[in-house]
């Protein structure tokens, strides 16, 4: 433990950790809130963390989440010159949101947290963000998710963390190993159920309220936060939830999981009673292996629509920690959870454009594609397309088709499902504020939404230059941290924002100006009821 002086001491149930203060935000970073992972903790359910004495250095982030660079998880690159010097300049800007990471290690259970005030009589709410990169990659540490903004506020604490992730954190190896492995296809799950356990025990010397939690993401950090509604153990660790485009309904079944884990034993040329092996194997070897059970996404729509394309290991319905799907239908374990789900007008934008065809598409391939989402009703959906995007290029049309069939449609189905689950009240979004970065090529962007509902637009490139940013970022971080602390996004600056029914649909679109809107194109919402085959 460092002899040396902090800015700020808190005492935490398992020791004493120091961090800093800069214009007037306490930030801990690093702090374990379980044991590391590696050995014959592997695959295996968290451990608590030793206590320690003196005062543990929270000024510096803690190890990241064994994982694939950015750069290995790039897939084939574009031939054309045009596809390559674009996905040149996306593959920088990632670079950018992730910063410069610490490295990678198995002592990765940490967390970071960042707060104006440690008076405990104060209810502040606790916003606790969950990392997105689906659930394979990603780090609580980087830029785009710094917490300053919200912490500089004086009215909520904010919590980012690391977690198991990929084949450390969701290899179903319940079948193989028995009662040893239980819960290994949720490990990763797991971790951020302990992270939970970690705040309510002791989020309040940081000058946060554990009972007003609220868990939140962006794409695979919202995946997590819709499977932690089905886990028993996370029930009442949480009061809210949001989830920013990341609508999952469905995660593997143990009998999917245990085909990829037989798979993995065969690329790893082991048999089921050499399991022991896999704990002295270098992880880099399992990531690497486990990389390879991926299914390309291609070119066409209904594959690029399917998360089993990107996402083999993920949560496993093992009846225990995951006793069910968990929005088919909503889990009771969800219920009494106030939940904010949006989408972005472009969300799956950015994932095309290393497409082959993305920017040459023509009105024939268009109509292929529609045909594979709507059937016969192709022309009738292209025709309904045209109504609604007059000025829209063939690519821009099927890059629209995407994004609402997996984000937008995705999203109203999983309000749905949770107001059907009843209890609490379900909020729905869509965030249209485009992006001038990249020539404005990526419109309202996955992802474009957290900068302004973080309030952080100026810690990442994501967001770009706009005059509106400062306002956009005031609105939406507002409706964010209400919501933490009460239920409610509610506030003075935007319209009335009434919660999700089936018969009002009441849609909040985050713009300049935000507007609210019962059922927006409803005709192309339509289409998708009757044809589409999410």
């Amino acid at each position: 433990m460092s002899q040396g002086t902090f800015d700020v001491v808190v005492t935490t149930t398992m020791g004493q950790v120091g961090g800093s203060t800069v214009d007037g935000v306490h930030t801990f970073k690093g702090i374990p809130y379980a044991a590391p992972t590696g050995g014959q903790n592997r695959f295996k359910p968290p451990q608590p963390t030793v206590p320690w004495s003196g005062i543990r250095d929270a000024t510096a982030y803690g190890p990241t989440a064994p994982q694939r660079s950015h750069a290995e998880m790039g897939g084939a690159a574009p031939a054309d010159p045009a596809s390559v010097a674009r996905m040149a300049e996306f593959s920088a800007l990632i670079s950018g949101l992730a910063g410069r990471e610490p490295p990678q290690g198995e002592d990765c259970l940490v967390l970071n947290v960042w707060t104006a005030g440690l008076d405990t009589h104060r209810s502040r709410p606790v916003m606790v963000w969950i990392h997105g990169g689906a659930f394979e990659s990603g780090s609580g540490s980087w830029p785009l998710y710094d917490g300053t903004p919200l912490a500089a506020r004086g009215d909520a604490v904010f919590v980012t963390l690391n977690h198991r992730l990929g084949v450390m954190g969701f290899l179903y190896l319940d079948e193989i190993g028995g009662p040893t492995y239980a819960g290994s296809g949720n490990a990763g799950m797991l971790d951020i159920v302990q992270a939970l356990q970690w705040i309510r025990d002791n989020i309040r010397r940081f000058g946060g309220d554990p009972d007003k939690v609220l868990v939140f993401g962006g794409s695979g950090g919202a995946s997590k936060t819709a499977t932690l509604l089905g886990m028993p153990a996370a029930r009442g660790l949480f009061h809210r939830g949001a989830l920013l485009s990341g609508p999952l309904v469905r995660v593997r079944t143990r009998q999917a999981a245990a085909a990829l884990t037989r798979q993995l034993f065969e690329r790893l040329e082991l048999a089921p009673d050499q399991i022991q092996q896999l704990h002295h194997m270098p992880y880099s070897r399992l990531i690497e292996e486990a990389s390879r059970l991926a299914m390309p996404i291609n070119a066409g729509l209904a594959q690029a629509a399917s998360p089993e394309a990107f996402m083999p290991l993920q949560p496993v319905v093992d009846g225990v920690n995951l006793p069910a799907q968990p929005l088919d239908p909503a889990s009771p374990h969800g219920t009494g959870v106030a939940t904010m789900i949006g989408s972005t007008q472009d969300d799956m934008k950015m994932m095309m454009l290393g497409m082959p065809w993305f920017g040459t598409l023509t009105e024939e391939q268009l109509r292929t594609m529609a045909r594979a989402s709507f059937g016969d009703s192709g022309d009738a959906a292209i025709a309904a397309y045209r109504r609604a995007y007059p000025a829209a290029s063939a690519t821009e049309m099927a890059c629209q088709f995407v994004t609402d069939r997996v984000m937008w449609i995705g999203s109203i189905d999983w309000a749905e499902r949770k107001v059907a689950g009843g209890g609490a009240p379900v909020y729905l979004y869509r965030f249209d504020y485009a992006t001038p970065i990249m020539g404005g090529i990526l419109g309202a962007t996955h992802g474009g939404d957290i900068p302004f509902a973080l309030n952080n637009f100026k810690c990442t490139p994501l967001a770009g230059e706009r005059p509106e940013n400062a306002r956009m970022g005031a609105l939406m971080s507002e409706s964010f941290v209400r919501f933490a602390d009460t239920g409610n996004p509610n506030h003075g600056g935007l319209p009335d924002w009434r919660p999700y029914t089936p018969g009002d649909r009441c849609t909040l679109i985050f713009d300049s100006p935000c507007r609210v809107e019962s059922d927006p194109r409803s005709e192309l919402r339509a289409l998708y009821a009757t044809h589409s085959s999410r």
